[in-house]
């Protein structure tokens, strides 16, 4: 369920009420509309980093697709992490099950790859 906002513009730019559906005075929708224009530059901040982001890995990889390179900035780890995961290459994934001689478990990969997933980490490759 959405949570209906106090104030809303309409066409013609005058606030309203919508608990009321009256005009509202400037003291009321205020530190709404300053909470609001605060909340935008924040997003149009992250925003333009994203994007500046995306630009970086198509020159860095060569990459003349947008889509392409919005796929791999999505398993970058920086990304990994504002996601509020902690990242891991699936090189060294496969090195330690490798080493312990599990790399042919399909039972112990799938084990392996949950307990890591239960901890916290992504697997990326990167």
């Amino acid at each position: 369920m959405t949570k209906k906002l106090p104030f809303k513009q309409n066409s013609a730019g005058k606030w309203i009420n919508t608990k009321t559906g009256r005009f509202a005075s400037k003291v009321e929708y205020q530190p709404y509309a300053e909470k609001q224009a605060k909340a935008n530059l924040a997003r149009s901040a992250s925003s333009k980093e994203y994007w500046n982001d995306v630009k970086s890995v198509k020159n860095l990889f060569g990459i003349t697709d947008t889509k392409e390179a919005r796929k791999k900035l999505y398993s970058s780890p920086k990304y990994v992490e504002k996601r509020g995961k902690k990242a891991r290459q699936f090189t060294d994934f496969w090195k330690e099950l490798k080493k312990a001689g599990l790399n042919t478990n399909k039972e112990a990969v799938k084990q392996k790859k949950q307990k890591l997933e239960d901890e916290g980490f992504e697997l990326i490759s990167f």
